[in-house]
């Protein structure tokens, strides 16, 4: 799936293909996305809209930075018993 980001003067970032918003603070927005997990940081961050249908997503606030986590490898999807039984 594709996905989308476009930040204006790091006071407006849109997204597009936002599965789930995990947790949200005026200095952090960790996010569940169509390409993995995501994190936009900074200051003052507000969710301005989300809609869950479309996948869209727009903050405003101080945007200082935008970075995907590395995926989990299959172990720690599965759990602890997981990396025992195939």
């Amino acid at each position: 799936m594709e996905q989308d980001v476009i930040l204006t003067s790091r006071e407006r970032m849109e997204i597009s293909g936002v599965e789930e918003v995990e947790r949200f603070t005026d200095g952090e927005i960790a996010l569940v996305t169509s390409l993995g997990r995501a994190v936009v940081e900074g200051s003052s961050l507000k969710i301005e809209s989300f809609s869950t249908e479309r996948g869209a997503l727009v903050i405003r606030g101080q945007i200082d930075g935008f970075s995907y986590e590395e995926p989990a490898d299959e172990g720690e999807r599965r759990g602890f018993f997981g990396r025992f039984f195939h």
